[in-house]
């Protein structure tokens, strides 16, 4: 894996980790205001959920052909 695919991914790792942890604190407060409001934080965490996996999980490599190099 070339240098500049390796900063490209750092990057996008910590974007998502910050923006991740944005998320986390409007979930809290959106829960410390009205613990009512039950589908924005749902929406949120369906939301947290795909970013962590899409980004951390790596599911995308599963569907990646055989043959490419998966470092």
């Amino acid at each position: 894996m070339d240098e500049n695919k390796k900063k490209e991914q750092y990057r996008i790792g910590v974007a998502v980790f910050i923006l991740l942890a944005m998320m986390t604190l409007g979930e809290y407060l959106i829960g410390a205001i009205s613990p009512a409001w039950i589908a924005p934080l749902v929406g949120v965490a369906i939301l947290k959920a795909f970013f962590i996996i899409r980004d951390y999980m790596h599911i995308g490599r599963l569907f990646e052909p055989e043959g490419e190099n998966n470092e």
